[in-house]
């Protein structure tokens, strides 16, 4: 047998008479894998790197701070305390005594100390919206009914006003015993007496305005949530538009004491309404999925100039707050709070693992308390403490399992004490399947993975002491090769797939002529004959086109071999090697008629270092090998006066007789149907007339087709007598 078959281009390089025809079979179901050149393989040693402030985005960090370099060092102590009454935090507000309310859903009121978190009020306005410290008590506002409440420190309640608004979005202090307060839905701020008189400032354009604060002379600044203006109202009453920004929503306000206001803008609203029998209008913190546009912060010099300030690396901003060491960001879709340095520049000073940070106020202290959602938590941070911090990086995905190596941090120590640990585990979101954290300290030197092969892997940075700056973190890692797999192996019929001329994608339209003399044009799809293989020239027989489906786990490229079987032998046969493409014709000439497998096997040896490449096969299900054309045993043509009558016998070694055909005097060929009216048998026999037929000589040629497409042919002369 030969060591290969003679692939179909080198044939029709070799064959100038089959230019005119066209090798039609679908490539684009055969799933072809090319290799590409300077592609990274399963051999190659790879190195996952932290070393920018965008690496550590989706992190958790306490204790520690994220320069805007991307540097690591001690930052604020945090403190978490779980509020396990609520799932969402609206607002905060620190009072005399130093404790923290926190308005929550269900018209709930907790309380902070630093003993935990108790319950204090529950109102009937729905949800805790805004809250302003009123001495030990505070001033709450409500949606969906637009209530404000005193509460006093005692726990005891009072409804002060019915703004007549859907929602109270923001409270600040006005003078004399009042508020002004931020409605919506009808975007207006108001000014709520201490005996519950309203007096309405500013009817805005706005559907909402969700925030608010003090401008320090007396009167307030306010954002919108449907046309993104900042508004100031004056203390004499008066309003102007301070800043129109290009997107739509003003979450969050603050006020620097330099006079300048920063102004966190939203493409798109950060608080989205429920609407359900429960829940009808209860507003949510939005939970955006990834692709949003990201919150943008605008430095606002009343009188002067608007400058873009920073662009949050989270998809919202819901809280500002200022203080000595300046203005502090809280974010969502993962809790983390920045602190801005200058344009362009933050530092991250907390990377929460709850869903949204939506309020955040100042102690007396300079303490900062920074409310969570989803779930509810308050962070108690201490600037000025700097002691000890950690931080877990973002799950590493390596999309494939993995082997981990060596793992180096850079930077400088400067006294602290460096510990780093890592586990693995195998689903995207660590949970209890995941291996225990392993490691220890790391010098400079670096140490090793102690985590085991996985596809995910997580690390976490302790530091103790001294004045640390880790500039970088790094672990190198490579995959596990994987074996290749083939599936799909399929052996068309002896020349299926070969067209005469040229492939035309358009169906050519037909014109018909209908009652009333109106003209149709319409198209048909027609389906490829079955049964028609007369038409393939001799040198089409014998091959098969033989398809297959591949893929590399690891996408290291692929080459293939094809070797064949005769069915109930054990021994395979080589057809073909080194192949770059997942199709191949073969030509089954090369091979006796019979039942045969064909087995394809896939290598990813170009892609892997010697000794560790790996192979995946599949076999075809069994077919057959028919190149025999079949044998016309008998054949009789009888001329008769204007006809001539026809009699046969053929059979076939390998199948059944497919067709059997006539042709008088090189005409049109046509069928005859064999004995028993199906071309089912191996052996058929056949009877016919061809009428009228001219008198005189004639020529009749038969033609006897297989399954295969082989076929056989004889031709008789006889005479044709005039009729009576």
């Amino acid at each position: 047998m030969p060591e290969h078959s003679v692939p179909l281009l080198r044939r029709a390089m070799a064959r100038s008479s089959i230019l005119p025809w066209v090798f039609a079979f679908g490539l684009c179901a055969c799933g072809v894998t090319l290799g590409t050149p300077g592609a990274a393989s399963a051999s190659d040693t790879h190195w996952w790197t932290a070393a920018s402030s965008k690496d550590y985005a989706g992190a958790e960090s306490r204790g520690l701070v994220i320069d805007a370099d991307g540097v690591i060092g001690l930052g604020p102590s945090a403190r978490m305390t779980p509020v396990d009454s609520l799932d969402i935090v609206w607002s905060a507000a620190v009072l005399a005594d130093g404790s923290v309310a926190l308005g929550g859903e269900d018209g709930r009121i907790v309380r902070w100390t630093s003993g935990g978190v108790r319950p204090w009020v529950r109102l009937a306005g729905g949800q805790v919206l805004s809250l302003a410290a009123d001495g030990d008590g505070v001033i709450a506002g409500t949606g969906p009914d637009g209530l404000v409440y005193r509460v006093r420190a005692n726990g005891d309640t009072t409804l002060l006003a019915r703004t007549g608004e859907r929602y109270v979005w923001a409270l600040v202090p006005a003078d004399r015993d009042a508020w002004y307060a931020a409605t919506g839905t009808r975007g207006r701020i108001l000014r709520v007496g201490a005996k519950g008189t309203i007096d309405v400032l500013l009817d805005s354009d706005e559907t909402n305005i969700v925030s608010m604060i003090a401008d320090g002379h007396g009167g307030v600044y306010a954002g919108g949530d449907s046309r993104g203006r900042v508004l100031q109202v004056r203390s004499d009453g008066s309003a102007r538009t301070l800043f129109d920004a290009p997107q739509e929503e003003i979450r969050a306000l603050a006020l620097t004491p330099e006079g300048a206001v920063l102004a966190a803008a939203l493409t798109t609203s950060a608080v989205q309404h429920a609407s359900g029998e429960d829940d009808e209008d209860r507003p949510r913190p939005a939970r955006r999925s990834p692709g949003h546009d990201q919150a943008v912060l605008y430095r606002i010099l009343p009188d002067s100039v608007v400058t873009p300030w920073w662009s949050a690396p989270q998809a919202s901003v819901f809280a500002l707050a200022a203080g000595p060491e300046g203005v502090i960001a809280a974010t969502g879709n993962r809790a983390a709070l920045y602190l801005l340095e200058s344009r362009g520049r933050a530092t991250q000073w907390l990377n929460a693992p709850q869903g949204q940070i939506t309020a955040l106020v100042r102690g007396k202290a300079g303490d900062l308390f920074a409310a969570t959602s989803n779930p509810a938590a308050v962070w108690h941070l201490r600037p000025g403490e700097r002691r000890e911090g950690e931080l877990i990086s973002p799950a590493f995905d390596a999309e494939r399992t993995a082997r981990f190596g060596a793992l180096r941090w850079s930077g400088e120590a400067s006294g602290a004490h460096v510990e780093i640990r890592t586990r693995s585990g195998n689903t995207a979101e660590p949970d209890t399947t995941w291996t225990p954290w392993r490691g220890g300290a790391v010098g400079p030197d670096g140490s090793r993975v102690e985590a085991p092969a996985g596809r995910y892997l997580q690390w976490k940075l302790s530091l103790e002491g001294g004045r640390p700056r880790i500039e970088s973190i790094e672990v190198a890692w490579r995959e596990n090769n994987v074996p290749p797999w083939v599936e799909g192996v399929r052996i068309a019929p002896q020349g299926e797939g070969f067209r005469n001329g040229r492939l035309s994608q358009r169906t050519e339209p037909v014109t018909q002529e209908i009652d009333g003399g109106r003209r149709v044009e319409f198209s048909l799809k027609h389906k490829p004959s079955e049964t028609s293989r007369d038409d393939l020239p001799l040198w089409v027989q014998g091959l098969r086109v033989v398809q297959w489906s591949a893929e590399d786990p690891n996408d290291d490229p692929l080459r293939y071999r094809l070797d064949v079987q005769r069915a109930g032998e054990a021994k395979w046969w080589p057809v073909a090697a080194d192949l770059e493409d997942s199709v191949y014709v073969w030509d089954s000439r090369t091979v006796r008629d019979g039942r045969y497998l064909l087995r394809v096997t896939a290598s990813d040896l170009e892609g892997n270092a010697i000794g560790e490449e790996r192979e995946g096969d599949a076999v075809s299900p069994s077919f057959t090998v028919d190149n025999a054309a079949p044998t016309i045993d008998a054949f009789e043509a009888r001329g008769e006066p204007g006809r001539i009558t026809l009699r046969g016998t053929a059979s076939d070694a390998t199948g059944p007789v497919a067709r059997i055909e006539v042709s008088l005097d090189d005409g049109e060929w046509r069928p005859i149907t064999p004995a028993g009216g199906i071309a089912d048998r191996a052996r058929a026999t056949f009877t016919g007339t061809l009428a009228p037929v001219d008198p005189g000589p004639h020529l009749v040629n038969l033609r006897v087709i297989d399954r295969a497409g082989n076929f056989a042919t004889r031709a008789e002369r006889v005479t044709v007598g005039a009729g009576r």
